[in-house]
């Protein structure tokens, strides 16, 4: 199996393709352009089996009324299937916290990732409810797809995940703190030194790929980043960060 990274970023938006030595097509996320995702994949659109969704932010769900008009099934919490019913009146698939569901040959457990948004009416920050997904796979084992959060409040040492796909927005003291934006940044994307020990703990000789997503264009240095979290993660993990229609082979052995 291996991850295709269609586009990731808040310009760019937000989508990967976990791709089967079977065929078989599963889309994390859907916030970039639909021709741009059909490409990546070859147009190959039958193959899809699912698409999980995080959040409502659109360079996290731009395409995903292109996938329901073309019978792919899309999936998120409770509260984003609400969301998209009362804004785009389309229904995806609510899945339940912590319970596993079975997607074509992928096992998926969501779980909630603290995040945030402006509301329209007060300018305020406020929650964001947000979806973080463990997903299994026979030829990539375990894998933790986590974006938009400001903290990572489990642990997932005794599962031993070899894959990780995770954001790794900025570095604290590249951030304006004038900006506008500043307090969303804190509390609603995740920082080098959160990632760094995110990682730390939840290391096991069975870790095989760190990939870092959705760096922030002025506020991560992808060299730093990558450095950093290589040191933490050990010389036997690949860590990479993702960048526009990279290919990352994802396997649950060492070899």
């Amino acid at each position: 199996m291996f991850l295709q990274v269609i586009d990731t970023g808040s310009q760019a938006g937000n989508s990967y393709a976990l791709m089967a030595d079977s065929g078989e097509i599963f889309l994390l996320d859907a916030g970039c352009r639909y021709k741009e995702i059909l490409k990546a994949i070859d147009y190959r659109i039958s193959d899809i089996s699912g698409v999980l969704l995080t959040h409502e932010h659109q360079d996290h769900i731009k395409s995903f009324r292109d996938f329901m008009r073309n019978g792919v099934q899309c999936f998120g919490c409770d509260e984003l299937a609400e969301y998209i019913e009362r804004v785009y009146g389309e229904k995806i698939k609510g899945l339940a916290e912590k319970r596993q569901v079975q997607i074509g040959s992928f096992a998926v457990t969501p779980f909630y990732l603290p995040h945030t948004t402006k509301s329209k009416e007060t300018g305020q920050i406020i929650p964001c409810p947000n979806f973080g997904y463990l997903v299994e796979h026979e030829e990539m084992g375990r894998l933790i797809y986590a974006t938009d959060f400001e903290y990572l409040p489990f642990r997932f040492s005794s599962m031993r995940v070899q894959q990780w796909l995770i954001e790794c927005n900025h570095m604290d003291w590249l951030i304006d703190r004038d900006s506008g934006k500043y307090a969303h940044v804190l509390q609603g994307h995740s920082s080098l030194s959160t990632v760094k020990e995110i990682i730390r703990v939840n290391r096991t000789p069975d870790m095989r790929n760190v990939i870092l997503c959705h760096l922030s264009a002025d506020g991560a240095d992808p060299e730093i980043v990558q450095k950093e979290i290589q040191e933490i993660a050990g010389q036997w993990c690949n860590v990479a960060v993702a960048e526009n229609n990279k290919i990352i082979h994802l396997s649950r052995f060492p070899f």
